[in-house]
């Protein structure tokens, strides 16, 4: 291909993604290991603290049913721009813990692929979706791979149709979140303040899927501990010794079609979602549908596959689609180093197919940061000098 085009036809990712016929033995992974935190306060901005470190607080039986509508009209809505991704956050905190992360002195391996958590288990459920289509956008730059999603026109038709409904459900989970979330483990939490759903606490995890090293970061919703923890952005030592939740909202009488949808949906992304973390206990509130919460029920991440006799999909699946998407991108990419040129991944539901284009050169579609290029390529330029 010469220099002067700026794309390359759409190429098929070559991989079969529907489920095989017969089981493959699940993949070696290392448990996730937390090595950093960050918060995202009320106006979207990066914080270099546990700011937003929220405790767990089962609500009392005598509090049920929890009202989800309470508050729902002065809820203080994530801004439109936040759905227009970047790794921006995850890279400051990168940028902060440089040497830690790609250092000499570093424990681990430098990240070969850097994401969000949503993202992986976006690939991981990839075999069992034949409704929504997704597209990566993947730039490698000095040996890592940066991997963004990118809003494909089904994610922009589907937002401008969202009913006021469907909204309504979505503000649901956050409500649910206050009713079981207090900002010190003496109090209960304060469910009189307007809900702001911009607000986030994360943890950066590192794993090694079958040799592969990965970095992420995943918004966590709270921690079980009756004293409070004292968190060391700079050096944090305790994170891995913490419990940690996950708070889900569902409709409680299903009827039988409903209820296989959520085996078949659900339960997956949920599994998929709290495994990259390590997340054990999942408590789910149990609503009508008036909005009220009249159970919450304790749920064990190990649990949910088993749930409908796992008919409907399998935990190796996930896994091992993982595995083969991310060597498959190694593959393709191994001869990039360009901090501007990003290849695009698109995943077609309805014919179960990948396909990929390489966007070369600074494009609109470039997403690093300059003040991380030039970390990188000053953390580059060092360490040659030690040779």
């Amino acid at each position: 291909m010469n220099n002067h085009s700026n794309k390359q036809y759409k190429k098929d990712l070559g991989i079969r993604i529907r489920p095989p016929e017969s089981e493959l033995p699940f993949p070696d992974i290392k448990k996730p290991q937390p090595i950093g935190f960050y918060s995202i306060n009320a106006n979207r901005d990066f914080e270099p603290n546990d700011q937003q470190l929220r405790y767990f607080k089962l609500p009392n039986v005598k509090k049920l049913p929890l009202d989800l509508n309470a508050g729902l009209d002065v809820a203080i809505k994530k801004p439109e721009s936040a759905s227009d991704e970047t790794l921006d956050s995850l890279l400051k905190f990168i940028y902060d813990h440089n040497q830690r992360i790609f250092g000499h002195g570093s424990t681990a391996p430098p990240p070969e692929f850097v994401t969000w958590r949503g993202i992986l288990r976006l690939i991981m459920c990839t075999p069992y979706e034949y409704r929504q289509d997704w597209c990566l956008h993947v730039t490698r730059f000095n040996n890592t791979f940066y991997l963004l999603k990118r809003e494909t026109a089904q994610d922009k038709h589907r937002r401008s149709q969202e009913t006021e409904q469907q909204k309504t459900f979505m503000a649901y989970g956050f409500k649910f979140e206050q009713y079981c979330l207090s900002e010190t483990p003496f109090n209960e939490p304060d469910t009189s303040a307007p809900v702001n759903e911009s607000e986030e606490f994360s943890l950066v995890f590192q794993t090694r899927l079958a040799g592969l090293s990965l970095l992420y970061g995943a918004e966590m919703d709270g921690i079980v501990s009756d004293q409070p923890v004292q968190l060391n952005y700079d050096r944090p030592s305790n994170l891995d010794s913490l419990k940690y939740v996950e708070l889900k909202v569902r409709q409680g009488n299903l009827n039988s079609f409903q209820y296989k949808s959520f085996l078949r949906h659900k339960t997956r992304n949920w599994w998929c979602q709290s495994f990259l973390v390590g997340v054990q206990d999942l408590y789910v509130g149990m609503r009508n549908e008036k909005g009220f919460v009249q159970d919450i029920e304790r749920m064990e991440m190990r649990s949910l596959p088993k749930l409908g006799g796992q008919t409907h999909w399998a935990p190796w699946v996930c896994a091992n689609f993982l595995l083969q998407f991310l060597l498959r991108l190694r593959s393709i990419m191994a001869n990039e180093n360009c901090p501007h040129t990003v290849y695009e991944f698109y995943f077609n539901a309805e014919s179960g197919r990948i396909t990929y284009e390489c966007l070369r050169g600074k494009t609109p579609h470039s997403f690093l940061p300059d003040w991380y290029i030039n970390l990188i390529n000053r953390l580059t330029k060092n360490s040659n000098l030690h040779y």
